[in-house]
C-alpha cells in the first residue's frame, strides 16, 4: 500500500484532481457573463483560478482519504468507487432542479450542448462530495457496543416494539376508529355480503375478513395493523443490537420512527399499501440479516421457510409486489449461489402459498375476476409495443417529442372508454412489437422524465403533487355502513391532521417529509456506505427491495401516492442506524477473542 501511495502521490493522483475539478468547474464558467471582450477576460481567470484551488482542495482529500495510512481504499475499489460516484452525482443532479445557465451568456454554443455540459459538470461536482463523504462516514465508525450476541428472547424485540406501538394507540385514539377511503369501503362491502373480487388482493380482504370476527369495527385492523408494524421495527432494532450498534443511537431511532406522524397517521390508515410495506420492511430485515452473516442466517431450512413466508405476503398483498418479491430471490441466488438449496425451498413455499390463493382459495370463495387492475396500470411500454398505427393511442404516444411542448401529464385523458380494444393489437409478432417499442424509446424517456418518474425518483419537484398522506383530509369516507369518524382525543387528530395536510401540500416542505425519493436515496446512501466500509458488494441487497419497487412504478402509469411508496419511507427511516454500525471483521476479532478466552 505504500508504494501504491508513493506512486501515485504526485502524478496520478494531481493528474485525478485536475481532470475531475476542470469538469466540475465548468459550471462556474457557464454562469459568468461572457458577452463582451472584457467579461470574457474576467471569466476565463475566474474559471481557472476556481479550478486549480478545487483541484488543490481534491488533492488533498485524495491524500487524507483514500490514499491515507490509517484506511486505505485498494485500487480496485478505488476505481470503480469513483466511477460510481459520478454516475450517482450525474443522476442526482438529473433529479434536483437545479437552474440552467441563461442562454445569453453562452451564445457561441447551442442551448443543449450548454445543457449537456452543465449535466455533466453538477453530476462530478456532486459526484466528487458523495466520494469522499460515503468515505469518511465509512471510514468513521463510532466502534463497537460490544454486545453483539444473537437475540434470542422475545424480550428484546418487545422492549423496542411496546413503546412504538402505545405512541400509536395514541394516535389511534385521536383517529378513532381508523382512516378509511373508498377503497378501504368497497373491501369493507366485501367482507359484510361475502361476495368477493379481485378488484383489491382477496388476500389482504381475507386478513381483513378474519380480523373482524374479532369484532366487526375498522379500530381491530388498525390495532392489527399498529401490532405488526411494532413488533418488525423492534425486531430491526433488536438487530442493530447484534450487528454493535450503540444503544443510545437505537433508543434514539426508537423514537424517531415512533413519533413520526408519517408512522402515526399511515398505521391508522385501513390500506393494502400498510401491510405490504410492512412484509416490504420484514423482507428487507431478513436481506439484512442474510447479509450480515454472510449467507448463514438461511442455513436452517426453518429460516428458509421464513423467507418464503415473507416474499409471499409481498406477493399477495399488493399485485406490483409480484417484480419485488421475485426479482429479490433471484438476486439472492446471484449473490449466495451456495445457498441454492434454500432460496429453492423459499422459492417452492412462496410458489404454494401463492398459487394455492390465487388457485383453489379463488375457485372455493368464487372470487370474481375484474379488469380494474389492468385498465389502471397499463404499462406504457406495452402502449408503445402494440398501439396500432394511425389509432388514438399511438397519436398520443408519437407526441412525446422534444419539440412538442404542447401535451401534459394528463394526455391519456383524451383516450377513448373502449380504446384497449380499437387503439391496440397484441397479436402481433413479439419481434414486431419490438420494433415499434425501438421506434418510441426517445419519446418514453421523455414521458418517464417529466411525467411518470416525478414521485419515485425527483426529490424536490415544484409542480409535484403527493397524495394519500394517509386519509387525514376526510378520516372516513361517507358510506352505508355506519363507520363515521368517533376521535376520543379530537385536539390531537385537528393538529395532527393540520400538520400532515400543510406539509404533504407545500412542495417547500413535502420534499423532505413525503416525497419517496429523498428516503430511497438516504436508504442507497447507507447501503454504499455499508459496501465501502465491509468491502463487500453483497450489502447492496439492503436497497435492492425499494429500487424494485421504484422501477416498477416508474414503467406503469400511477397516480402520484405517497401510499404506494410508504416502504421506501419505513426503511430507509429504520436503517439509519446501519450508519453506525461497526466493521463486521470488528466483530468478529471480538467474539473470536470471547471464543478464546472461554477455552
Amino acid at each position: 500500500m505504500r508504494k501504491y501511495s508513493r506512486n501515485m502521490r504526485f502524478p496520478a493522483a494531481w493528474l485525478i484532481s485536475s481532470l475531475v475539478s476542470w469538469i466540475s468547474c465548468m459550471a462556474i464558467f457557464f454562469w459568468l457573463p461572457k458577452t463582451t471582450t472584457n467579461e470574457l477576460v474576467i471569466a476565463i481567470p475566474t474559471f481557472l483560478i476556481a479550478t486549480i484551488l478545487m483541484t488543490i482542495l481534491v488533492h488533498k482529500l485524495i491524500l487524507a482519504t483514500v490514499l491515507s495510512q490509517n484506511h486505505p481504499l485498494p485500487l480496485r475499489w478505488a476505481i470503480p468507487w469513483g466511477i460510481f460516484s459520478y454516475l450517482a452525482g450525474f443522476w442526482l443532479s438529473v433529479n434536483i432542479p437545479i437552474a440552467y445557465p441563461p442562454g445569453e451568456l453562452n451564445s457561441y454554443v447551442s442551448i443543449w450542448t450548454i445543457r449537456l455540459l452543465y449535466r455533466i459538470s453538477t453530476g462530478m461536482g456532486i459526484g466528487v462530495v458523495l466520494y469522499f463523504v460515503s468515505f469518511w462516514i465509512a471510514t468513521a465508525s463510532p466502534g463497537h457496543s460490544g454486545n453483539s450476541k444473537p437475540f434470542k428472547s422475545p424480550l428484546d424485540v418487545f422492549k423496542y416494539a411496546l413503546p412504538m406501538a402505545i405512541v400509536w394507540g395514541v394516535y389511534l385514539l385521536a383517529f378513532f376508529p381508523g382512516m378509511m377511503s373508498a377503497d378501504s369501503m368497497v373491501q369493507w362491502g366485501q367482507i359484510l355480503t361475502g361476495q368477493f373480487n379481485d378488484h383489491h388482493p382477496i388476500f389482504h380482504t381475507l386478513l381483513l375478513w378474519l380480523l373482524t370476527r374479532i369484532t366487526l369495527s375498522p379500530a381491530v385492523i388498525a390495532v392489527a395493523q399498529i401490532i405488526a408494524l411494532s413488533l418488525v421495527a423492534g425486531a430491526w432494532l433488536a438487530f442493530f443490537e447484534k450487528v454493535g450498534i450503540k444503544k443510545w443511537v437505537i433508543w434514539i431511532a426508537a423514537f424517531l420512527f415512533a413519533v413520526s406522524p408519517v408512522n402515526g397517521t399511515m398505521v391508522n390508515t385501513l390500506w393494502k399499501d400498510i401491510p405490504y410495506s410492512i412484509a416490504v420492511m420484514g423482507l428487507t430485515l431478513i436481506l439484512a440479516l442474510v447479509v450480515f452473516t454472510n449467507g448463514g442466517w438461511v442455513h436452517r431450512y426453518q429460516k428458509a421457510a421464513i423467507l418464503g413466508i415473507v416474499i409471499a405476503l409481498v406477493l399477495l398483498l399488493r399485485y406490483d409486489g409480484l417484480p419485488l418479491g421475485i426479482g429479490t430471490l433471484l438476486v439472492c441466488v446471484i449473490f449466495y449461489p451456495r445457498e441454492w438449496k434454500s432460496w429453492l425451498l423459499s422459492g417452492l413455499i412462496c410458489a404454494t402459498l401463492y398459487f394455492g390463493v390465487r388457485g383453489p382459495l379463488y375457485s372455493l370463495l368464487k372470487v370474481e375476476k375484474t379488469t380494474f387492475l389492468a385498465d389502471a396500470s397499463l404499462s406504457v411500454i406495452d402502449i408503445a409495443a402494440y398501439s396500432i398505427q394511425g389509432s388514438k393511442a399511438d397519436q398520443l404516444i408519437s407526441a412525446f417529442e422534444l419539440s412538442n411542448t404542447t401535451w401534459s401529464c394528463d394526455i391519456w385523458n383524451g383516450l377513448g372508454p373502449d380504446w384497449r380494444v380499437t387503439d391496440l393489437d397484441q397479436s402481433i409478432p413479439v419481434y414486431q412489437a419490438a420494433m415499434n417499442l425501438s421506434e418510441h424509446i426517445p419519446g418514453l424517456l421523455l414521458y418517464d422524465y417529466r411525467c411518470s418518474r416525478s414521485l419515485e425518483w425527483i426529490i424536490w419537484d415544484p409542480t409535484g403533487e403527493v397524495r394519500n398522506t394517509s386519509h387525514v383530509e376526510v378520516l372516513v369516507d361517507p358510506n352505508p355502513y355506519g363507520i363515521e369518524p368517533d376521535s376520543i382525543i379530537p385536539g390531537l387528530r385537528d393538529w395532527i391532521s393540520d400538520w400532515v395536510i400543510t406539509t404533504s401540500y407545500d412542495t417547500s416542505l413535502n420534499w423532505f417529509i413525503w416525497r419517496p425519493p429523498l428516503f430511497l436515496y438516504l436508504q442507497m446512501l447507507i447501503t454504499a456506505v455499508l459496501i465501502l466500509r465491509n468491502r463487500n458488494i453483497r450489502y447492496s441487497l439492503l436497497s435492492l427491495p425499494v429500487l424494485l419497487q421504484s422501477i416498477t412504478f416508474s414503467l406503469i402509469l400511477a397516480m402520484p401516492n405517497f401510499r404506494y411508496h410508504y416502504a421506501v419511507y419505513l426503511i430507509a427511516l429504520i436503517s439509519i442506524p446501519l450508519l453506525f454500525s461497526p466493521p463486521q471483521s470488528m466483530i468478529t476479532n471480538r467474539e473470536n477473542d470471547k471464543h478464546q478466552k472461554n477455552k
